[in-house]
């Protein structure tokens, strides 16, 4: 029997870990896996490698350029942002055929997508609109009025999309809600990675040892952070702050600055680490929903974490007691770091180790295979 192909769509495809486990979860599972992603220059080197290792499990990866295009430019790159649209319709006017079913994540493949089946309603894939970030609520300087118009648009989307999928139930609360019925939760859980790296760190023996990684931006907490001290203070990942990290780790011994890992390597620093850093700022409606990757890699690697009141995880730390509650300022998240001592810290990473089984990858890559079935009999 012929093998049903699928697309998995998504702006910085490999950045983040939710395409790649579904590519290969999917793959296992029988399909004929394909990728759409952006090559905005800044991330060429990342597209390469995974391109190379997608390549040796059976599944193409195809990359849209249109010029080099950093991350958190805002309005400086829109017109590469309108360019890629454009590409995308293009690419699936011209291939959509092929395919049984189309995943696309977030707002910035949805919409093309979208356009793409308006415009040729012979394209009969199914659509699964797979909303990891509700873009319209991120932190960044996007005016009200576009926020405004890419809400509805997405609603827009959604009402035509064969299933919505989210990361957590928290997200619910920007899905309408005639549209619950179709809506799944596949969380941000780890896929394990088949191969483990060793990236070793010299890590302070006398100081407790905290690590932040990911988007580098400023509702990440990391400026509270850089002004902690009596403690180690590890970065990795890329973002806005990335050059006030680097200054601040040529001011002081006691922050480092690892640059953007892997995710086998990000696995490894972690392991070394005491404590995971996920300090969101609440006053964001994108953090008050938080559903972080790092929670479940912390639950897999069996570490405590730091969170902030009111992102909706904080009462999943408090619930499973895996870590430490602070309020989103300096002060506050000072207080909670001297009220830490090393036999509570392991009693919550043992805590973390225990609770990951519930969440675990196996779980939500079982419902996933049952979506992309139960649309494709």
């Amino acid at each position: 029997m012929q093998q049903k192909r699928v697309l998995l769509a998504q702006n910085s495809a490999f950045i983040a870990n939710r395409l790649p486990r579904a590519a290969m979860a999917l793959k296992e599972a029988g399909y004929e896996v394909e990728i759409l992603n952006w090559n905005r220059g800044v991330n060429a080197d990342i597209i390469e490698k995974a391109t190379k290792d997608f390549h040796k499990e059976g599944i193409m990866v195809h990359s849209i350029y249109c010029g080099n295009t950093p991350y958190g430019k805002g309005i400086i790159t829109i017109k590469n942002k309108l360019l890629f649209i454009l590409k995308v319709i293009r690419f699936i006017l011209k291939n959509g055929y092929q395919y049984e079913t189309v995943h696309a994540i977030d707002f910035d493949l949805g919409f093309p997508i979208y356009l793409a089946k308006l415009i040729k309603p012979r394209l009969k894939f199914k659509f699964i609109y797979d909303i990891a970030d509700f873009v319209e609520t991120f932190h960044s300087p996007i005016p009200q009025f576009i926020r405004t118009t890419i809400k509805r648009l997405s609603e827009q989307i959604m009402k035509n999309s064969t299933r919505i999928i989210i990361p957590d139930e928290n997200r619910l609360c920007n899905i309408p809600m005639e549209l619950h019925n179709k809506t799944a939760i596949i969380n941000n859980s780890i896929a394990p990675p088949k191969e483990k790296e060793n990236y070793p760190i010299k890590i302070s023996s006398n100081q407790l040892n905290v690590f932040y990684y990911g988007a580098l931006s400023k509702d990440r907490g990391i400026e509270l952070l850089l002004k902690q001290k009596g403690i180690s203070i590890w970065f990795a990942g890329k973002g806005e702050l990335q050059k006030d990290i680097i200054d601040a780790e040529r001011r002081n011994n006691h922050i480092h600055y690892l640059g953007y890992l892997s995710l086998a390597q990000i696995l490894s620093v972690a392991n070394q680490m005491d404590i995971i850093y996920m300090v969101y700022d609440p006053s964001y409606q994108h953090n008050q929903i938080a559903s972080p990757n790092k929670l479940y890699e912390a639950l897999y690697l069996g570490k405590p974490c730091i969170v902030s009141e009111n992102t909706s995880i904080d009462l999943f730390v408090e619930k499973y007691d895996i870590g430490y509650v602070t309020k989103f300022d300096a002060y506050s998240l000072s207080q909670v770091i001297n009220t830490i001592k090393m036999d509570d810290l392991n009693q919550k990473g043992n805590n973390a180790k225990a609770t990951y089984p519930q969440f675990s990858w196996d779980h939500s890559k079982r419902n996933l295979i049952e979506i992309y079935n139960s649309i494709n009999k």
